[in-house]
This record gives structure tokens, C-alpha cells and sequence, in this order.
């Protein structure tokens, strides 16, 4: 069993606890199910365009002992049926029409911690009400490159405009630490894998949509120019549109 070894004395010191990458499940619209529906499959991913650069090792779900999504989730309850509901929403169709941009996030917890995917989706699962990890992936201060929610699910880390977006958290506090260059250098080989696998636009960094939060930190922050100008990508929000599932 991970044993979770968390610093909140710095974050609540620095008003950091309210700013943790916590944002609402809600994707578009905020009324919950009140009953469960049979589980719809994920949707595949894309066949990988011709010039699609190397996908970078990610650690599957299974080797890093995720759990189950759960499905009585109080804040991510039972299987949506459209966009505009925030229950578990698997998107339709080609998923290249429906990303358009990654945002990147921190998780807050200062690196001198011991921190693994377990204890984010137990901390996503167990506090925050969600059905799963908010985040798709995840990237530990070694470089390693870990598999979130499932690509096909709408992700739950961006308050209100989680549909179309592609979360990927960087473990860490970065309005404190600096990143670990083997983390930097990961991350720049995901985003350009994504990019491609999804033609995507933009990169935005967290605070960019919800302005209640410090996320993804100073420190990353000043990294996000570098990534997307190395991904062929546009800074901001402003390619951001939800796509419409009519």
C-alpha cells in the first residue's frame, strides 16, 4: 500500500490548498444523473497520421494499480448522454474532432514529498466526488509518463471547459520547485505526440481558464511558450470550442 507523505502545512501557509488543480467534474452544464446507465465502450483512438512523431513509454493504468472508475461517484454520477450532462462522458467518434487543446497542471504537492498516480486518482476519487483521475496523464519528477482517465472520457481538471480538453499534470509545486529536466523533457515529447495524434491547436496552462487557481505554478508556467512553439501550437485559450454532439 502507498503510504501518502503530503506537505499541506506549506500549502495552507501560502493559500495554496483552495488552488490545487481541483476543478469542478462539470464538463458543460451542471445537472447530475439520477439514475445508472449501461457503461458505453471508450471510444478508439485515431489511426496515427503518416508523420505522427515516436510516442513517448507511458505507463499503463494497470502497472501503476489504478483503480476502477466509480460510477456512483456523488460529483461524476453514473453515464452521460450528452455533453451537457457531467456525468462519466465517453465522446463519439473520431477524437481528432473532438481535442483541440492540452492544458498543463501541477499537482501541488512539493517534490521533496513521495507522490505516485495512486494518490492523486485516491485523492480525485476519495475527496473531490469524481468517477476517476481528472487528469489523462500524468508526469513524475523521474520523466515517467503515466495513462490517466481513459483518452476516449472527457477528463475532469478545468472547471467548466473540460470538454475538448486534454489534461496532463506534472507532479510537483511548481510556485516552489523547479522542474526536473528529465520532466520537462517528457512532457515536451508528450505534448508533441498529442498534438500531432490529435491535431490539436492550442496549450494553455490551467490558470489561463479558471482564474481562482496559481496552477500549473511560475515555474512550469514559464515553460509553456517552449512547448507549444516545439509542438507547433498556438499559447492560450483561444482555440478553445466545445465541440457540439448534437
Amino acid at each position: 500500500m502507498t503510504q501518502r507523505i503530503t506537505r499541506r502545512e506549506v500549502m495552507l501557509v501560502t493559500g495554496l490548498a483552495a488552488t490545487v488543480c481541483a476543478a469542478s467534474a462539470l464538463g458543460v452544464g451542471g445537472l447530475l444523473l439520477l439514475r445508472r446507465r449501461a457503461a458505453p465502450t471508450p471510444t478508439p483512438q485515431p489511426s496515427a497520421p503518416p508523420s505522427l512523431p515516436p510516442q513517448p513509454i507511458i505507463v499503463p493504468r494497470a502497472a501503476w494499480g489504478a483503480r476502477d472508475p466509480d460510477h456512483a461517484a456523488p460529483n461524476e454520477y453514473g453515464y452521460a448522454e450528452s455533453a451537457l450532462d457531467s456525468s462519466w462522458w465517453v465522446y463519439p467518434g473520431d477524437l481528432a474532432a473532438v481535442y483541440n487543446t492540452v492544458v498543463i497542471h501541477h499537482t501541488a504537492h512539493t517534490q521533496d514529498t513521495v507522490e505516485t498516480m495512486q494518490d492523486i486518482q485516491n485523492l480525485h476519487i476519495n475527496r473531490n466526488g469524481w468517477a476517476d483521475i481528472g487528469y489523462h496523464y500524468g508526469i513524475d519528477a523521474d520523466g515517467n509518463i503515466y495513462e490517466g482517465r481513459d483518452i476516449g472520457v472527457r477528463g475532469s481538471s478545468v472547471g467548466g471547459y473540460n470538454t475538448g480538453l486534454l489534461g496532463v499534470v506534472l507532479m510537483g509545486n511548481f510556485e516552489f520547485d523547479q522542474p526536473m529536466e528529465a520532466q520537462v523533457a517528457s512532457a515536451q515529447l508528450l505534448v508533441n505526440w498529442l498534438a500531432a495524434l490529435y491535431s490539436l491547436s492550442h496549450l494553455a496552462g490551467h490558470s489561463e481558464f479558471n482564474s481562482n487557481t496559481v496552477c500549473p505554478g511560475e515555474n512550469i508556467a514559464t515553460q509553456l511558450d517552449t512547448f507549444a512553439s516545439n509542438a507547433g501550437l498556438q499559447r492560450g485559450t483561444g482555440g478553445y470550442v466545445a465541440p457540439s454532439f448534437g
